[in-house]
């Protein structure tokens, strides 16, 4: 054997996990949250920098249009290490996980703690040092800064190689034969260090550890080609082989493949190199938008700014539930719904990212909160599954109203105008039968909140407010001036107001779709 295949090598203690099929699957549901866990911090990261239109230096703006691309280019493939994940907890009969941090974290296996925060020397030098190959040369300086800022730092590569000696035999680790001398090595060395802690009978899987017949559920590249994700599925220990190396060699490089890998774009994007500007030390210029760190939209103040944080929360819900529904089903028409809304959801996820960063938190601007929903994973039935994403849906659609009807600045935002078609297309394929029944009516809620003086002034003006269509037509408008915005009082004084309770009542009927 050589010499550098007798190194040292540092794992983590999974002695606690006694069989092959145990430690699969602890490394596979740590791998999906790290994979999860990272991808929310990538996008937080490119979505906190500012545009290249923002600065005049042309170097600036040239950084400001590489950075965001080299971060998004990462998060998309992550997008396809978390659906690949996937895929290898169904194979072995496992259910998708889509939690972020588990709790209590397995320390030794989680790279740092979890942290939404703008980009920044520090935090590249996490991400450098969480997708670094063993023993990296020279770049001591970014694992100090790394460790300095968060902690000892783990490396992603540990769990991936760890994976690839449990869904390997212990004869194949030993003869190799991947195709990647480097990769080949990388196993024999975690191997060994595997066996001495535990009997090789309890690292590697039985030839019965995946079952073929999960491939009807798992995610592959066809359905969510949208996203620009290479997905891998799973029907053999060579499959199971094949994603695992892939996934390694796109995060650490740990092959001879020549690909550029996580750590390389990184490293390049600390320092500089092929074209990549270097990321700027503290005290030189600011190239991210005054971001907080770990947002959460209960802390918002400004009213406005919080219900376009809560609308961006609800469609991580969204996007989660329908990820996690194209897991747990098999049908071929639902499984192509579930997946284009899930890429849908991506990009309307990007374009509150942008709407956040221009309204007010604190001293800076808002950003994604990325608040795990509640329950985070979806019921065991199918009816279940589909009433929870008609309940979500319906939240969201009565969000939007309300907040199409809470301020003039957004009655005719287009984004939300888009989302409110986009759902009630949605809501329309899922399963389950009419959306909840409403709780208001025009009929029996609205029209008696109007006086004959009301009606009079408002037929002065050429608006009926007995008339249905003309009322839902001007819904937004009527809301506002109820409440004094945007234009005289509704009534007018000396004429006494609604109370609060009429104006809210006013308002549900506006969230719930203006029934008759």
């Amino acid at each position: 054997m050589p010499q550098e295949e007798q190194l040292r090598v540092e794992i983590p203690d999974l002695s606690e996990f006694p069989a092959p099929a145990d430690k699969a699957r602890i490394l596979l549901e740590t791998a999906a949250e790290v994979e999860h866990a990272l991808l929310v911090q990538y996008l937080y990261a490119a979505f906190s920098l500012k545009s290249s239109q923002e600065v005049s230096d042309p170097a600036q703006q040239s950084a400001l249009r590489d950075w965001p691309e080299v971060l998004l280019l990462i998060a998309r493939q992550e997008m396809g290490h978390l659906m690949t994940a996937q895929n290898l907890l169904l194979a072995i009969r496992l259910r998708p996980n889509l939690e972020r941090e588990d709790f209590p974290p397995r320390k030794d296996l989680y790279p740092f703690k979890l942290h939404l925060e703008p980009l920044s020397q520090r935090s590249l030098a996490k991400y450098v040092a969480a997708e670094a190959p063993q023993d990296p040369a020279g770049i001591d300086d970014i694992i100090a800064l790394a460790t300095e800022s968060a902690g000892t730092i783990h490396r992603v590569g540990v769990i991936y190689g760890l994976l690839g000696v449990v869904f390997s035999t212990e004869q194949s680790v030993t003869a190799g034969g991947s195709g990647s001398d480097p990769w080949d090595m990388v196993l024999r060395r975690l191997a060994a260090a595997a066996h001495q802690q535990s009997a090789a009978s309890s690292w590697h899987l039985g030839d019965d550890a995946i079952d073929p017949q999960t491939l009807a559920f798992q995610g592959n590249t066809d359905n969510w080609s949208g996203g620009g994700v290479t997905i891998h599925r799973i029907g053999d220990r060579a499959a199971a082989l094949e994603a695992i190396r892939d996934v390694a060699e796109q995060g650490e490089g740990p092959t001879d493949s020549g690909k550029a890998s996580h750590f390389d774009r990184y490293q390049r994007m600390y320092r500089g190199g092929d074209g990549i500007p270097p990321f700027p030390p503290p005290g030189a210029w600011n190239p991210t938008h005054a971001m907080p760190t770990d947002p959460r939209p209960d802390a918002i103040v400004e009213p406005r700014t919080k219900r376009w944080a809560q609308l961006a929360d609800l469609r991580y819900g969204l996007l989660l539930g329908f990820i996690e529904h194209h897991l747990l089903t098999s049908d071929a028409e639902d499984r192509a719904h579930l997946a284009s809304w899930a890429i849908n959801e991506m990009f309307t996820l990007r374009s509150l990212a942008g709407k956040l960063a221009t309204l007010p938190q604190d001293n800076g601007v808002a950003a994604l909160p990325f608040t795990l929903p509640a329950p985070l994973h979806l019921p065991p039935t199918e009816p279940e599954r589909w009433q929870l994403q008609r309940e979500r849906t319906t939240a969201a659609i009565g969000h939007v109203r309300q907040m199409q009807a809470a301020d003039p600045a957004d009655a005719d935002e287009p984004i939300l105008s888009g989302l409110l078609d986009s759902d009630t297309a949605n809501l329309a394929l899922m399963h389950g039968g009419p959306p909840p029944a409403p709780t208001t009516s025009f009929a029996r809620d609205v029209l008696p909140l109007f006086r004959p003086v009301d009606i009079q002034h408002m037929n002065d003006q050429e608006l009926d407010l007995t008339d249905f269509d003309a009322v839902r037509s001007r819904a937004t408008l009527i809301s506002n001036r109820l409440k004094g915005q945007g234009g005289r009082r509704m009534p007018p004084p000396p004429d006494t107001p609604l109370t609060a309770a009429q104006i809210e009542r006013f308002d549900t009927w506006i969230a719930e779709g203006f029934p008759p």
